[in-house]
């Protein structure tokens, strides 16, 4: 199968997906991970990795700031989830890239963001926070699912779970009503839109769930998600997404 997989690429080349040059480096220098990243080394060190944020919630902060901080946001009030990783800020080139996966259709985008995710899991949350009992994609709502004809988080989850052996929880979350865009809310309509909009569908058995989303924007979604879940008896949640927005303005 490696062997297979070696000569595939060695006849059809990955394109990088940003500058569409053939992706001949890791975007890290190691044979066990990254096969499968269409994302060249030299663009994956210009995109704007989230490596100055908040300790709790993953809120990008100045990059003065060196020390593991919370930020206002958590200061003020702590989040439900207990954790959270995000490995780019939500600008730039990844505005288009999450755009393409969600809006274009283009479904195999999520394979390289699933390594990318899969890498920051195994260097950072594996060894900071211990291993999930499973993975949780945020859930559309069926009205949102037929109009895409696919869950982005899901796609993205399978790659992580395919290669670590993790479960996949699927079915006991379910989003129970159909929510406006959170896109042009402020923080305060985002919470008041997505207040109720999970449940579960039957009882859970994880204890520690990892929710997979592809952009934190201010953590409402995810928060809520995770409320629901201590509700029901989950002890632990995490967050990974490919990006966190800044605070505008």
């Amino acid at each position: 199968m490696e062997f297979a997989h070696k000569l595939l690429l060695n006849l059809f080349p990955s394109r990088c997906v940003f500058c569409q040059q053939t992706v001949k480096a890791r975007i890290i220098d190691d044979p066990t991970v990254n096969k499968n990243i269409e994302i060249c080394a030299d663009c994956y060190k210009s995109l704007p990795h989230n490596d100055h944020c908040c300790i709790r919630c993953a809120l990008p902060l100045a990059e003065e700031i060196n020390d593991r901080v919370l930020c206002g946001r958590c200061i003020k009030k702590l989040p439900v989830f207990d954790y959270s990783y995000s490995l780019f800020r939500y600008q730039d080139d990844i505005v288009r890239l999450v755009h393409q996966l969600k809006f274009s259709e283009k479904i195999s985008y999520a394979r390289s963001i699933g390594e990318m995710l899969l890498t920051k899991f195994e260097l950072d949350l594996l060894p900071e926070q211990g291993r999930p009992d499973c993975l949780l994609p945020v859930a559309l709502h069926e009205s949102r699912l037929r109009q895409r004809g696919f869950n982005q988080s899901v796609e993205i989850a399978r790659v992580i779970a395919k290669k670590l052996s993790m479960p996949i929880d699927y079915d006991t979350v379910i989003r129970q009503r159909s929510t406006v865009s959170q896109t042009g809310l402020n923080a305060q309509q985002r919470r008041k839109n997505i207040k109720g909009a999970f449940s579960l569908a039957k009882d859970i058995k994880y204890r520690h769930v990892l929710i997979i989303d592809d952009v934190v924007t201010t953590g409402s979604t995810v928060n809520e998600l995770a409320r629901v879940l201590k509700k029901n008896n989950v002890k632990r949640v995490g967050v990974l997404s490919i990006a966190r927005a800044p605070v505008k303005g």
